[in-house]
Order: C-alpha cells, then structure tokens, then sequence
C-alpha cells in the first residue's frame, strides 16, 4: 500500500516549511498532496484545523483573479511546500497571532474513484469589493473530485515563535505579491496612482503594519527598555514613525547618521552643470533631529557620518541598549534599513540579541565609529571625495568579538571595513587576485565544512556574484552534486551568469543578460524577478500594474548565510548588514554575526531564505514561461500548472524533501 513514510516541518514566525517522502518514490495515479494544517492546545489536543492555501490551477482549468483555493481543490505537486499562511491571512492584510503550536496531515490524493475515500471540499471566500457580501471564490474550468490514496501522516509539532534566546528573531513581509495587492487595494472599488506607497509611508496603516510584520514591533519594542542610553548606527533613515521614535527618546539617545541617497541639483554651477547632490533620501530627517539636538545639547548626541561620493558607505542599521550602569544589554540588528521601503517594501531580517557579551562588541565598535569622525563636507549635500575610515577602525576589525552560548552554541562578530590602507577589492580578472578579506575567508572556510547544505539571499554583493558567498557556494555545489546549493539573488547584476554589454566582432551592441535561474545538480540559483502582470501576459481589468503598483517591485534586501541547519553542532547562520562580498569588507561600515550550533536560530532563518527562494523560483518560471510565449498574445496568458496525470512526479525534484527528512527527525 502506498504510504508517506517520513514527514517534517519547521518554522519561524512567519512562515512553516514542510517536507515529506513517500513510499513507492512515484504513487500510481497521484495528483499531489492536501496537506491541512492543525492547531494544537499544550496538551498535544487538535482544537481546530485548515487546509493550506493554493494558487496554481490544473491545466485545462484558470485562475485570472488570483483567488485562493486550498489543497482540496488544487493539491501540492511537489515533495516540499511553505505555508505562507500560516502567520498572513489569504483573505485579508491581517496577522494571525504568533505563539501557536501546529503541525501538519498529509495525504496523497488522486482522481475520485468509487471505492475511495473522497476528499471534501473547503470553500474559500472573501468580501467582494463593491456589494461588500462575501462571496465564494471562483476560478475558470471543470473541477476534478479528489480522493485520498494513502493514509495520513503527521510532522512533528511546530511552535510559531520569534523567540529563540538570546535570539529575538523578526522577518518582513515586503515580497509584494502584486495579485494579492490588487486584491487588498480594490476594496474601495479603485487604486489611484501612488497609492501602495503612500500606504507603505503612513505610520499606523493597515497594509504598511501587515508587510511589516512583527519588525516593527520589535523595533518600537525595543526602545520601551527602562533606563539607560541608546546607541545608533544608520545608514538610511527615512521613514515618518521610525524617525518619530528616535525623536521621542532623544534624551537618551546617542545617533550617528551616516548619508544616503544622491540626485542632480536644481542649479547650475559656474561651468553650465548640473553637480551631483548628496544625502538626498536622509537630508530631511537629518535636519529635523539636528535642531532637536540643539534644544537639547546635553541629552540628545548626534554625529553626522558622511561619505558623499567617497566610495564608501556607512551601512551599519544596529541600536546598542546600555543601562545606567554603562553596561551593553542588548542589541539590534540585521538587514533593515530605517526607511518604510526597508520595513515594508522589501524582504529583510531584523534580529534583536539578548546577551551582554555581543551587545558590548557592538557598542565597542560604535564608540570606534565615532572616534572615527569623517569631515564634514560644506554644504552637508557637496561631494566628500577625501572622507574614508582610518587604518586603527579596520585594524580593529580584523578580529572578530567572540562569545559563547549554552554549547554547543557560539558567536563571533565582525565589524568592517577590515582592509588597511586604501586597497579596492581585487578585480574579479586579475591575474593575481587579492586574498579575501578576514571575515570573508572565515565564511569561505565554513562554507567549505558545509556537509550538506548551503542556503542564501543576497542583494547585491558583487557583479555576477564574483568575490562573495555566490560564488563560493556555486564553487562548492558544482565540485560536490551531493551538496545542496540554494539562493535568491536580487540585483540583476549580481546574478550568477550575468553579462555586461558589450560590443561584439562586427561593432554591434550586445545588450546586457541576466539569467532568471541557473540549476546545475544540486545548484539551484533564482534572480529575484520583479514581474508586472504585463510580463505575463495577465490582465487586470482597466490598468496594469507596471503602471499603477511602481513601487510593487519588491527587491531581496536580506544578507544571509545558512549552512547545514538541521545539524544541531555544525550549523551555522550569518546575518547583519554585510553584503557578503568583498566590497563590503574593504569600503563600507559593516557588521557580520556569525551563529555556530543553534539549531533553532538556523532553521529560522532556512525557513525565511526558502520562503523567499520559492517565491522568486515560481516567478521565474513565470517569466520564462512569459519569454517562450512572447508574440503569441493569446498563449502568453497562464492557465495553470498542474498536471492531470501522476507523471509529474517523475519530473519532481526530491533533494530538498530527502534532505530535511532525512537531517530533521
């Protein structure tokens, strides 16, 4: 008898991955999985339950509207899957609350039969936006009755939680699902022109506070600690609330700001041009706090860090919470910029770690930073091109700070720049190439330890990913098939496999490419596609996203690591500001954390970087799809996914399934 023998799941705060193996490998007349999702009270009792939602319609059938189903409509055809629900409602911008205990029942389903056990249908509904009555969702062509081939088999429980001590752990929303935002803005029966942005600006908003997710409460949270003074290093700072708050608790707060953002000027200088301004994104907020500082000298500090075109950047976004007795508690941390795109438009991390040991590296490193004064350009927006860091701050930076945890557990930070002198990284074609930096060659050397696997996002660490962990971790998945290699990719420069224009034999301009993935073994590699509705072929009644939704093209803004996380001794995350390429450790502000055997912290953050991966894979594929299709107007329109015949699992990739199954239980 057909069986699912081993089945697995894990989670953060936000999001569950499931993973499952049956027995035999393909299921004669299998369609794919439904898969429910149930609550658990502390007593290991089921007190309710739901079925996982679903998008993808079988072929023959079309879900124009992107309306949810769930997997007893539209099973899941692969070994893994991510309940994307399992924190973000699928019928409104709301949160479910954290802190609940689930685990998950799977069961393989075919076409019904009689003699099978059926499998009964859960409607999906949502309120429709001009009767506000709710209304079943509906999708395009014959339904197929489903029922069930093989017993049940349940994970392992989940807990969903952002605690992990000393780990505080918080991940952001902002992979804009343009079908969902859509969905949510017609409410009101239209979307005006700048309308998603100005939700993601207004403090307070609804929609802002969904994609945010727990991030900004932990941020707010974080200043409600009772005494003491703050510590800030920003490199962004443009969002109304979080700049609110540091103007809120200014009497004990000590801020440097370093610049951001540049533009044209609005007046010519003597010689007919038009010079490059600075700081334009921080200028306003900058202003704002200087004359707070003014009013109060003696409480509030703040120290202006300005690189204005140097080549370097002050890319640190931490705060370092000291008490009255001048001792560092806690610290925050991670990719997240204090701007409302960084909180709600994009995908980030924001990380708070409770442990006095780290908490004083980073303040230690903060009090270098502000030894370090840059001058100060006049005006403040003039270009700064003799600013830079002195050789004692990147000295300083060449050894981590250490500290140990219950074991097998440990951290080492790094703080960049680490590079004397005035070097540049090497150029990716020297004929000698520059050894790497010290915190990109520790993270070589754990990378090169990796037993099993190596996860990754990055945002833009290096022209086509040379000189940083893509590179790396490409080197080591194309040696060792055996390993598996799985990242998300931002910027389209930064790609694996990306080209520069260039001028070919005959004087023709050969336009710029990026790959949208590069699979090779266990290497599987996704560039973040931003894709409009346009793209694909879909339209949206009377406008088209490209158009309307602008700021929709949420980007990959994390900067994480994560090797063999399911081993509870060799496991290793990093995070942190770092872009983890070379650049990073030789010009900018940085810091690197580096977690070595908590398990639960690693699998936390594998929970976000496949979360993110799967959602950039589907979109690939979508664009892919999209370019095939390109000139045939009426094919480019998708009309679903899934197959009608079990051969798909022939097709089905099992590495990442057998993986965690195998590693996790």
């Amino acid at each position: 008898m057909a069986k699912i023998v081993r089945a697995t799941a894990f989670a953060n705060n936000e999001v569950a991955f499931i993973a499952w193996e049956t027995d035999p490998p393909s299921i004669p007349g299998c369609l794919g999985f439904h898969i429910v999702r149930e609550y658990l009270d502390a007593g290991g009792n089921t007190t309710d339950e739901r079925p996982l939602a679903s998008y993808v319609a079988f072929e023959g059938q079309d879900n124009p509207d992107w309306q949810p189903q769930n997997t007893s409509v539209w099973p899941v055809q692969k070994f893994t899957w991510r309940d994307l629900t399992l924190r973000r409602r699928r019928d409104a911008a709301t949160l479910r609350p954290a802190g609940e205990r689930v685990r998950y029942r799977i069961r393989a389903v075919g076409r019904f039969e009689p003699g099978m056990e059926a499998v009964i249908v859960v409607p999906e509904t949502h309120t429709d936006s001009r009767t506000r009555k709710i209304v079943e969702n509906r999708y395009a062509g014959t339904p197929i009755p489903l029922g069930y081939l093989t017993p049940a088999e349940h994970t392992n429980i989940v807990e969903v939680t952002s605690s992990r001590p000393p780990f505080f752990t918080t991940f952001t929303n902002g992979i804009l699902s343009t079908q969902f935002l859509v969905r949510v803005l017609e409410r009101d029966g239209k979307i005006e022109p700048g309308e998603l942005e100005s939700h993601l600006r207004r403090p307070g908003d609804w929609l802002r506070n969904y994609l945010a997710g727990d991030t900004l409460t932990t941020i707010r949270g974080f200043f409600e600690r009772p005494g003491g003074r703050f510590h800030a290093a920003l490199y962004e700072l443009e969002d109304a609330e979080l700049e609110q708050l540091l103007a809120d608790n200014a009497e004990r707060l000590d801020l440097i700001l370093s610049d951001a953002g540049s533009g044209k000027g609005d007046e010519e200088d003597e010689d007919g041009k038009t010079p490059t301004v600075y700081d334009t994104r921080n200028a306003p907020a900058r202003a704002r706090l200087r004359k707070l500082a003014k009013k109060k000298p003696t409480a509030f500090a703040m120290q202006d860090r300005m690189f204005n075109g140097s080549g370097h950047i002050g890319h640190n976004k931490f705060v370092v919470h000291v008490d009255d007795a001048g001792r560092a508690t806690s610290v925050l941390t991670g990719s997240t910029n204090w701007t409302w795109s960084g909180v709600a438009g994009q995908s980030n991390n924001c990380i708070r770690i409770d442990d006095a040991d780290i908490a004083a590296g980073f303040l230690d490193y903060w009090q270098r930073l502000h030894d370090d004064a840059q001058p100060t350009p006049r005006p403040l927006s003039a270009r700064n091109s003799g600013a830079g860091q002195n050789d004692a701050l990147k000295q300083a930076g060449q050894t981590p700070v250490t500290a140990t945890l219950t074991p097998p557990a440990s951290v080492e930070t790094w703080f960049s720049p680490n590079m004397p002198g005035k070097k540049q990284p090497p150029a990716p074609k020297a004929a000698r190439p520059a050894p790497p930096p010290p915190d990109m060659a520790r993270l070589f050397s754990l990378m090169r330890k990796a037993r099993r696997s190596i996860f990754f996002l990055v945002f833009m660490p290096s022209r086509g990913g040379i000189n940083s962990i893509v590179s790396e971790a490409v080197a080591l998945g194309q040696k060792d098939s055996s390993l598996e290699v799985v990242g998300a990719i931002s910027d389209t420069q930064a790609m694996w496999g990306y080209r520069p224009g260039s001028t070919d034999e005959a004087g023709n301009k050969v336009a710029a490419s990026s790959p949208h993935v590069f699979v090779q073994g266990g290497v599987s590699v996704v560039r973040a596609t931003a894709l409009t509705d346009r793209e694909i072929g879909r339209q949206l009644g009377n406008f088209q996203l490209d158009e309307t939704l602008t700021t929709g093209r949420a980007i990959i803004h994390d900067k994480i690591l994560v090797l063999d996380p399911t081993d509870p001794e060799h496991c290793t995350v990093a995070f942190g500001s770092h872009n983890l390429g070379y650049k990073a450790s030789y010009a900018n502000d940085e810091n690197l954390v580096i977690v070595r055997g908590h398990r639960a912290l690693a699998l936390a953050y594998a929970a976000h970087v496949l979360d993110v991966y799967d959602h950039y894979r589907f979109r690939a594929a979508e664009a892919e799809h999209a370019k095939k299709k390109r000139g045939r107007a009426a094919a480019g329109q998708f009309s679903g996914f899934l197959a009608t015949a079990d051969a798909w699992q022939q097709r089905a990739s099992r590495r990442l399934s057998r993986y965690f199954t195998e590693t996790l239980l």
